[in-house]
């Protein structure tokens, strides 16, 4: 090396290269280090002055061993490129110095009054691992931004989706929906609302506010206490009443919600209401049915006790009686045999025969009417029979036709008792009540199923009316019939129009068939005949309605 070239080349760099932060080296040809700046010092690499002579690679990786280090075939790469446009640039993270490097490598610029520049190359490589941090940072803060982004994209989506869909329940809710601002100037009413006060689907709401919507009785409590409490408590719930343009007014149950902006101002209010006439009639249904049971069950206390008085004056009239006529016949024969005269005891004891009989066909009687002792012994057919002929016996005015063409084992042993009470009651209510001449019972079997059918060509009655919870006792006879047919599992009609006679009709459905129904629009099969009033004797065995 030429010293004497190389002093003024070392003083000039002294001054000038060693203040840059840049790792500034002067190389030959060969990549030998000519000079370079104390750069080299601060990044500890070594010292300036041991560097100098020393190929590049050796000089910034002094311990290196590895054989693929990107700067063993820098420099090729970089003669290359000189020669072709006198500049190279690279950038690489460099594993040895454990920093992100950015190497330029420049020819000098040749100025004509001088001769061969005593170096051949200037690398300046610069420490870019901060900026390359910076990036890295702005990477990561871009991706997290285009996440939040995206996430606010996708919340705004859903919330739009979530606005239509909160809009769609709202609109089709069966509860009222109002929402106001803060003054209760309504800007929203939903179309049950809409319906509740009288205002068609594209109605404008014309300064409408949530006190108009109330009844006017209601609107001063509105105003001094829901408003008040929904403003300091946030919700306020009771029920009220609302008002259509109409003047109709609606019992509701209503909600009413305050809300606050950011600030903690009053932005508005929201107003649910859920129309209770629903609830109401069945609120007033329930009561009614808890009245008729009450009702009922005081109906069936009385004809208990009018039975047994009945039962009662049965055997103290009757039995009672011929009872009494024995004891007298008994006691007159013993005074007789007594007294010596056995004509006259055998003569009281042979006239106890006919009075034992008449006795024995009075407890028949009351047993019958108890409860038939053929329905046990011969079945259901046999006690129809007999109730039938006691009828017409008893009611020779009235024509009875009767159409029993069931088998016996088509009667299960349970309906036996019921089938006879409901033919019992219903031909004792026509008898007594319908005023008809002409009385129709049916029996049958269709495929399985049993079906008893009562009419009669009476006066009818208004089932309404006959059923009415006002006059106690009446419509007795009627509930028992349905209790009863319901109870059995039977599906029961009853078709009656004032003026055009009474139809029963009692459905037992086979397994499979239950609750088909009944026909119960159609009129009653016999020709109403209207004749004049007439008394009627009592039916046997039949409990008055």
């Amino acid at each position: 090396m030429n010293f004497e070239t190389a002093a003024p080349i070392t003083q000039s760099w002294q001054y000038a290269a060693d203040a840059m932060p840049q790792l500034i080296c002067l190389v030959d040809r060969d990549a030998r280090v000519l000079q370079v700046n104390r750069t080299l010092a601060r990044w500890q690499i070594g010292a300036p002055e041991q560097a100098r002579s020393l190929e590049l690679h050796q000089a910034l990786h002094p311990d290196c061993s590895d054989p693929d280090c990107y700067l063993r075939g820098y420099w090729r790469r970089t003669v290359r490129l000189l020669a072709q446009h006198g500049r190279a640039d690279c950038q690489v993270w460099d594993a040895y110095l454990k920093r992100h490097l950015e190497i330029r490598s420049m020819l000098p610029m040749a100025r004509e009054d001088a001769g061969a520049e005593p170096f051949f190359a200037v690398v300046n490589i610069d420490d870019v691992s901060p900026l390359k941090f910076s990036g890295h940072r702005a990477h990561k803060a871009s991706e997290l931004l285009n996440r939040r982004i995206e996430c606010e994209v996708q919340r705004r989506v859903q919330a739009v989706k979530a606005r239509s869909h909160l809009l769609t329940v709202l609109d089709k809710t069966p509860v009222f929906i109002g929402m106001s601002d803060h003054n209760g100037v309504l800007y929203y009413l939903n179309p049950t609302g809409r319906n509740l006060i009288g205002l068609d689907e594209q109605e404008a709401l014309s300064g409408l506010t949530l006190t108009d919507c109330y009844a006017p009785q209601e609107r001063a409590r509105i105003s001094e206490q829901s408003v008040l409490t929904a403003q300091n408590e946030g919700v306020w719930a009771d029920d009220s009443m609302l008002s259509s343009r109409s003047g109709q007014e609606v019992r509701v149950h209503l909600t009413l919600l305050s809300h606050q902006d950011e600030q903690g101002q009053l932005s508005g209010f929201s107003l649910m209401g859920r129309d209770m006439r629903d609830w109401v009639r069945s609120e007033e249904a329930l009561r009614t049915t808890q009245n008729e049971i009450w009702r009922m069950a005081a109906q069936h206390l009385t004809i208990q006790e009018d039975e047994r008085r009945r039962i009662a004056l049965d055997l103290h009239d009757g039995l009672g009686q011929t009872l009494s006529l024995v004891k007298h016949s008994i006691e007159e024969a013993t005074r007789s045999i007594s007294a010596g005269s056995s004509g006259q005891a055998a003569q009281a004891l042979a006239g106890l025969g006919p009075t034992v009989k008449s006795a024995l066909t009075e407890l028949r009687r009351i047993s019958m009417n108890l409860r038939p002792s053929t329905l046990d012994d011969l079945g259901i057919l046999a006690t129809l029979s007999w109730y039938f002929r006691e009828f017409e016996s008893a009611c020779p005015e009235l024509r009875l036709q009767r159409e029993v063409t069931v088998a016996e084992a088509d009667v299960p042993d349970l309906l036996k008792i019921t089938i006879f009470r409901i033919v019992q009651e219903a031909t004792g209510n026509a008898l007594k009540h319908a005023k008809a001449d002409r009385l129709r019972v049916s029996l049958q079997s269709q495929e399985g199923a049993l079906i008893l059918l009562i009419e009669d060509n009476g006066q009818g009655f208004d089932p309404e009316k006959g059923l009415s919870q006002h006059a106690f006792g009446s419509g007795l006879g009627l509930q028992s019939m349905r209790e009863r047919a319901e109870l059995s599992g039977a599906d029961y009609a009853l078709t009656a129009t004032p003026g055009k006679g009474t139809r029963i009709e009692v459905l037992w459905p086979t397994p499979g068939v239950r609750g088909r129904g009944l026909e119960t629009s159609g009129e009653p099969g016999i020709t109403h005949q209207p004749r004049s009033p007439t008394d009627r004797r009592s039916a046997p065995n039949s409990r008055g309605a």
